[in-house]
């Protein structure tokens, strides 16, 4: 059986594409072609511009430049064409959240709670878990959230308690009444699975685990994890 291919781009993780090397088992640098990968990972970093929302830096914006940085051009570039040709699209932390931007959704520029890191995290629900709905622990870092509401998805992986206590974009407070903190987040009109969390950081946990599961489920569906 043909290897599954994930494409990676080298930035935010370097070559590595673990914990996913347990769906895919070959990897590909997209910086240097991104033809016949079966999938595409983008991984963390600074905050993506959000001019690539329509909207206006908030004050606390950690973007390092007034304009789309080169990076949030190849990588929007990489998505188009990820949509064109029919691949799947995974995107960790800023990952996801330029998935979110990318199928027309828009971000909390800025929330606090989510620092949780390497550490251990904050517990999770998700869907189909190892026994039906169910917490998780989930690895989280991010000043910044995706806010999917408005666009076709499907919520996978949510905090139902709030773990911010403020919610910011540039023209002030977002209300969040009645919505849960999106952290797992499918986007179908672009095969986009959106990882708030950081599973890179913690390979041989059920969050990783999870992940994988999903991912081979929404994709693949041909190989135990």
């Amino acid at each position: 059986m043909k290897k599954l291919v994930l494409g990676y781009c080298p930035q935010g993780n370097g070559t590595s594409i673990a914990p996913f090397d347990r769906v895919f088992g070959a990897k590909q640098d997209i910086s240097k072609s991104i033809e016949g990968v079966d999938a595409v990972v983008f991984w963390g970093g600074t905050d993506i511009h959000p001019s690539l929302y329509k909207e206006k830096p908030h004050k606390r914006s950690q973007c390092l430049f007034s304009t789309p940085s080169s990076r949030d051009i190849f990588e929007w570039n990489a998505m188009k064409y990820c949509l064109t040709n029919n691949i799947p699209m995974i995107g960790v932390c800023r990952g996801a959240q330029m998935l979110c931007a990318f199928a027309g959704g828009r971000l909390i520029q800025d929330c606090d709670g989510h620092v949780g890191g390497s550490g251990g995290g904050h517990p999770i629900t998700v869907l189909n878990g190892p026994i039906g709905t169910k917490n998780i622990y989930a690895t989280s870092c991010h000043h910044q959230m995706m806010y999917p509401f408005d666009v076709p998805h499907e919520m996978l992986g949510w905090s139902s308690v709030h773990q911010s206590s403020r919610y910011e974009n540039a023209e002030g407070l977002v209300n969040m009444d009645g919505k849960v903190e999106p952290e797992i987040v499918y986007f179908p009109d672009i095969k986009g699975f959106a990882i708030q969390g950081h599973p890179e950081w913690a390979e041989n946990t059920p969050f990783a685990d999870h992940c994988n599961k999903l991912i081979n489920e929404l994709f693949f569906q041909t190989i135990e994890v």
